[in-house]
């Protein structure tokens, strides 16, 4: 009878304990849970880690960990941790094959997009886009302009945005840096000014020109022997040099910041669609 008794108590305690397992591991979800929704996404990783060293088979947890990564702004480290969660391609969910694809584009590893965009479970429409946002984003204009009259402004609410930007892209017109050159060789500045650095020319030209006149008044006072003439004319070389150097690599830095802006508009349009 004692048996009976000792035996009962000993699978109550552990059904009760079971109870109470479930019971923790089921709060730790939703505290990891209030803390992604709050914007916590570091300490939500460190949660999600906890939780699927508990139950490493749920998809729902390797989602909810990778996108704590990847909203706390570490994508590659997201993407590592997809891929040692998912080891074979295979294995990837159809959700889970959106957040890696979409990973792969703000990380800008298009090597690794290009090997795997087609072995992954999405279907074509979703993959023709994110085909379009990673050749966007490489900046592979030419190509997003032969593939964006293709897809519908209803396929995706990041396509009216990026038709702009395409628009603007195909309307750019870059300054020549040996126009900007040949310009401030004949007027100090004027190169400046074709790439629309305006104080710089003004700077320039009134440089420039200052220290040449002190070198001719110089040189128009004293003769050949003029000190100040020499000192003037050196810092006037000097300066008209330095003018057309600066004028070649104001355009360059144009240019540059022109499509700086676009990659940077087009990361903001794609990356609030996701």
């Amino acid at each position: 009878m004692k048996f009976y008794i000792f035996l009962f108590l000993f699978v109550l305690s552990l059904n009760l304990s079971q109870a109470q397992d479930i019971y923790t591991f089921n709060k730790s979800k939703e505290f990891a849970s209030y803390l992604f929704k709050s914007g916590q996404y570091e300490l939500s990783a460190v949660e999600y880690e906890r939780l699927l060293f508990v139950d490493k088979n749920s998809d729902s947890l390797k989602i909810a960990l990778v996108n704590s990564y990847y909203k706390n702004g570490e994508v590659d480290r997201a993407v590592r941790r997809t891929e040692s969660l998912y080891p074979s391609l295979s294995d990837f969910t159809r959700t889970m094959s959106e957040l890696y694809l979409q990973m792969l584009i703000l990380g800008k590893q298009f090597e690794k997009f290009d090997q795997n965009a087609v072995r992954l479970p999405i279907n074509e429409k979703n993959r023709t886009i994110y085909e379009l946002h990673r050749e966007v984003l490489a900046g592979n204009w030419e190509s997003v302009e032969a593939k964006i009259p293709q897809i519908s402004a209803s396929d995706h609410p990041s396509i009216t945005g990026l038709k702009n930007l395409s628009s603007q892209a195909k309307a750019f017109k870059p300054k020549k840096p040996w126009v900007a050159v040949m310009m401030s060789a004949v007027l100090p500045g004027s190169g400046k000014f074709y790439t629309g650095n305006y104080k710089d020319g003004i700077f320039s030209l009134f440089v420039v020109g200052g220290s040449a006149f002190q070198a001719y008044r110089g040189f128009n006072k004293e003769g050949i022997s003029s000190t100040s003439g020499w000192i003037f004319g050196a810092l006037s070389t000097g300066f008209y040099a330095g003018n057309i150097y600066g004028s070649a690599k104001s355009a360059q830095v144009y240019n540059q910041n022109f499509w700086l802006e676009i990659d940077k508009d087009a990361e903001n349009i794609i990356r609030s669609t996701y």
